[in-house]
């Protein structure tokens, strides 16, 4: 049940343009739940500054007004401005309102706004007058004018609290005799009155050339209406219009309201325990690679632990043992813990329901709700999130994200008429951050903040739509009961990871499926497998080693990566036989053979290749240079095995390449004894033992090589036949 409140609001306006000594007093007043009263509040600071006076009062609306209007049922001069605070918005001050009431509606007393539907009772439609252009219909969310004529019709009949304001007024209206005696108009064509249901399609956003001001622009009419009211089922639009609207964002001078001063600062907060509670709430609810980074991003946030009840619920067991280490390296530092760890009967959409119940339980201050898909690259982002909260004075927000180079971000900037994504105007300007600020949103997901009073409201809201995500059924619950959404994206916080393929590659039976992420999760994979010291390298002026002549050694996979690739091909365990039969080959015959195993044979020929492509190439054109060729070709990549009683060394060979590469994937004394290459043409030898380092040289002609005996324990390597 929502408690009603009256606000009345009294600004008293003077113009000293030349004819006119003064406007009427202007007393605003509206009827609205304890939701929309403080985004009301805001408005009236914003455009007037002056008195302004607050009342309150019980019952409905029109009985209400009526109790109220008394004091002013004599007042000649003074005006009555009604608007349903719930859902409108002005672009406006007083005085522009009072100057465009005159202007079109001088010969009225009292003007309501016009919709384009006969609401609450359709047979009444022919009844209304005909208007000669514009919306035929009253709606009584929006009116204005003369104290005592409004009084007059407030007083008409009794109103009892279940009866219907909207249809009390209309039947006013529709009294020829009435309508005449009180002189009561319609706001047909949204001069300053613009009810949205119905006509959204009609109302856009323009932006002065002069000013960068916005305005709401009514195409139909070609009108700019001052107070914009989400009626009925258009309120998502009115809250995209409310963004800009009473200069919200500028244009020319961007989002007002970022980088003023702080009502709430950390960096003011001297000692930690004043620091608000956190509530932590960690969901790995579906395959995701690289849970361990995002852990590891979690620990290093810059908020004290003592201050943070950890919640944490994985129901994936390839993501058990990264959940586990953890724990076992943090979890002592956090205030308190809720976890549930592993396959378990309980489902995502119920553990979601129990973390808000532990939150309020745990009696957190805030609820910052994190999905393992959310790789986070500012340590501050709790703090962020709780200052956003505070001093923007909103219950809900995230900071945006989005998958790196694409347009998927953790928000909808509309919804489509089935409830699901919808585009809108503003969300590539959002996402691209050509636009900067605090978004009110439809739905958020990911990452989010939820203040202890939006909290106390919640139970089951995970539930309250099961025909929709656990996620999407938050939002309709916030959406349903007035919470507003909010994603801020005035900094970089982090991004998305891809997911949509990794459970193909867990179900697959791979050891290491995030080996398989470097088109999804490029930036990710690159910081798991690559090399530190490879991008050293690329600098200008670096040198890259020679080993022997025209034979180049350099870092280029990391320690990790070589050992769960050895851990991948063991794990598919189909070496070849070492023979010169060889059915993987085009003819059936290996001149050179050697116990390996061919990428294609375990799926992972493409994403080698363009790991060649992007990684090694640009190492090949800077040592070879003048020799271009992209993307980069290969026949042959595969995993060698040496074993003393297997194949223990390679008889001296050219390979059938320009170029190739040679990784060493283990390393001597800790692994195996002996090994190493030879090129006989130069008498030169390399140990080819630092993990990760590639050997790069020239393949057909000039390198005649050999690989040296392994004389004990297992030796891998890797090698690519680049541009045969």
């Amino acid at each position: 049940m929502r408690i009603l409140i009256l606000l009345l609001l009294s600004i008293f306006v003077y113009c000293s343009c030349v004819g006119i000594t003064s406007l009427p007093e202007l007393v605003v007043v509206t009827q609205n739940n304890l939701e929309s009263r403080s985004k009301f509040w805001r408005w009236a600071k914003k455009w007037n500054g002056g008195d302004t006076r607050i009342e309150q009062g019980g019952g409905q609306k029109i009985r209400i007004l009526s109790d109220w209007i008394e004091k002013y049922k004599d007042k000649k001069e003074t005006m009555i401005l009604f608007i349903d605070a719930y859902d409108v918005v002005f672009n406006a001050n007083s005085e522009t309102i009072l100057r465009k009431y005159f202007e079109h509606f001088g010969d009225k007393n009292v003007v309501f706004g016009a919709e384009p539907f006969c609401w609450p009772d359709q047979s009444l439609t022919p009844e209304y007058p005909i208007v000669e252009f514009g919306k035929r219909f009253l709606n009584s969310g929006l009116f204005i004018g003369y104290a005592p004529q409004i009084y007059q019709i407030l007083k008409l009949k009794p109103v009892q609290d279940k009866d219907d304001d909207q249809l009390y007024y209309t039947m006013v209206y529709l009294d020829e005799k009435l309508r005449k005696d009180l002189s009561i108009g319609l706001d047909s064509m949204s001069m300053i009155f613009q009810n949205l249901n119905g006509v959204i399609e009609d109302v856009e956003l323009q932006f002065s050339d002069q000013t960068g001001e916005p305005n709401a622009y009514n195409a139909a009419y070609n009108t700019h209406p001052l107070i914009i009211h989400g009626n009925g089922p258009s309120k998502y639009h009115l809250n995209y219009l409310a963004n800009y609207l009473g200069n919200k964002w500028n244009a020319e001078t961007g989002c007002r309201e970022c980088g003023k001063p702080k009502n709430f600062d950390f960096d003011k907060l001297e000692d930690e325990e004043n620091y608000p509670l956190i509530g932590l709430n960690l969901f790995v609810a579906k395959p995701i690679p690289f849970v361990e980074e995002v852990l590891t991003k979690i620990k290093e946030i810059d908020y004290p632990k003592s201050r943070i009840a950890l919640f944490i619920y994985n129901n994936q067991p390839f993501s058990i043992k990264t959940i586990m280490n953890f724990l076992s390296e943090n979890g002592k530092s956090y205030y308190t813990k809720r976890i549930i760890n592993g396959v378990t009967e309980l489902g995502e959409r119920e553990a979601r329901n129990e973390a808000i119940d532990w939150d309020k339980k745990t009696k957190v201050d805030f609820a910052i709700t994190i999905d393992a898909d959310a790789y986070l690259t500012n340590n501050r982002i709790i703090k962020d999130l709780v200052e956003y909260s505070k001093n923007y004075d909103i219950g809900f927000v995230a900071p945006m994200i989005g998958q790196p180079g694409k347009l998927f971000t953790n928000f909808w900037g509309a919804l489509a008429s089935n409830g699901y994504y919808a585009r809108s105007e503003d969300y590539m300007a959002i996402v691209k951050r050509n636009r900067i600020g605090n978004w009110n949103v439809p739905f958020i997901t990911t990452i989010s903040l939820i203040n202890k009073e939006k909290l106390n409201q919640m139970s089951n809201v995970y539930s309250y739509n099961k025909q929709l995500d656990a996620d999407m059924s938050m939002c309709n619950w916030a959406r349903d009961n007035g919470h507003f959404l909010y994603v801020n994206n005035e900094k970089e916080h982090g991004f998305l990871i891809v997911s949509d393929e990794f459970a193909e590659h867990i179900q697959m039976g791979k050891w290491h499926p995030e080996m398989w992420q470097i088109f999804e999760n490029r930036k990710l994979w690159e910081q798991r497998y690559v090399h530190a010291d490879y991008f050293k390298l690329l600098e200008e002026g670096s040198i890259v080693d020679q080993a022997c002549p025209d034979v180049y050694d350099y870092p280029l996979m990391s320690e990790r990566y070589c050992e769960e690739m050895i851990e991948e091909m063991e794990g598919f365990g189909k070496w070849s036989d070492g023979s010169n039969k060889d059915n993987r080959l085009a003819g059936g015959y290996e001149n050179v053979p050697t116990r390996d195993i061919h990428m294609n044979q375990v799926g992972y020929e493409r994403e080698w290749l363009y790991f060649m492509d992007e990684y090694v190439r640009p190492i090949q054109e800077k040592v070879f240079v003048g020799y271009y060729h992209q993307p980069v070709e290969a026949n042959m990549m595969f995993i060698v095995r040496y074993r003393p009683e297997e194949q223990p060394s390679l008889r001296p060979h050219h390979d059938a390449s320009t170029f190739s590469i040679d990784i060493a994937l283990n390393k001597k004394g800790r692994d195996y004894e002996g090994g190493g290459v030879k090129y006989l043409r130069y008498n030169c030898t390399v140990e080819a033992d630092q993990v990760g380092y590639a050997m790069m040289f020239p393949g057909r002609l000039t390198h005649l090589h050999e690989g040296l005996a392994t004389t004990k324990g297992t030796r891998y390597i890797l090698v690519s036949f680049i541009n045969p």
